[in-house]
């Protein structure tokens, strides 16, 4: 059981970055209250990326941290107007996911064979990327309010929705940074969402050609 987690790691994480990510969805579809299906699905993020840490030290720091981050996103489920239990959410979260695209990418960046792992990795870190830059908007939102205009129903997903327009420089348009502050962020998660893009596809070639000669 060990060994296949160990093979199959970012596959499973995958999996698990993309089940949050449809969440909507599964509110729609299902009879479970919406609240408890975000929560739930945090929380498989949460412990399949877990997966990814290789050694002791990696996976201690990582259980430390993913344990922090549930306890506040239970504790908000359960106590939702508390804004200290909201901010100590938002900073673990950022922590714990900084921390393992930061931990990914080494991984990727010491492989010598192009394997799925190899492929699926890219795509795992790009996703964290999103994730990360939703975290930030929430963050912006949560210092001040007024710094998106939102067409439609607000919820806390439309944050992770502007971030992965913003790194694919989609942009629709039905989310608008008003403020100075939340403007930069979106700037700036621009120019790394490119920066990833052309940065891994470079290593992909580097690497392919390397095997090749």
């Amino acid at each position: 059981m060990v060994d296949f987690l160990n093979r199959n790691k970012y596959l499973i994480a995958l999996i698990g970055v993309i089940n949050f990510l449809l969440t909507p969805i599964h509110t729609s579809i299902s009879d479970v209250y919406p609240a408890h299906t975000v929560v739930i699905n945090y929380t498989i993020v949460i412990l399949v990326s877990s997966l990814i840490a290789s050694n002791t030290k990696t996976r201690t720091r990582s259980y430390i941290l993913g344990f922090l981050a549930l306890i506040f996103i239970w504790l908000e489920f359960t106590y939702p107007n508390s804004k200290t239990i909201t901010v100590m959410r938002l900073v673990t979260s950022f922590l714990l996911f900084l921390y393992f695209c930061a931990l990914l990418l080494k991984q990727l960046r010491m492989m010598k064979e192009i394997d799925l792992q190899f492929i699926l990795g890219p795509i795992l870190g790009f996703i964290y990327l999103g994730i990360i830059g939703g975290i930030l908007f929430e963050i912006t939102h949560f210092i001040d309010p007024s710094s998106f205009h939102l067409r439609g129903n607000y919820s806390g997903y439309i944050f992770y929705y502007f971030s992965f327009i913003s790194i694919t420089t989609v942009g629709y348009g039905d989310v608008t940074p008003l403020t100075p502050q939340s403007q930069a962020i979106t700037l700036v998660m621009n120019i790394i969402g490119q920066f990833y893009l052309a940065i891994v596809i470079a290593v992909f070639v580097g690497k392919y050609i390397n095997v090749k000669s």
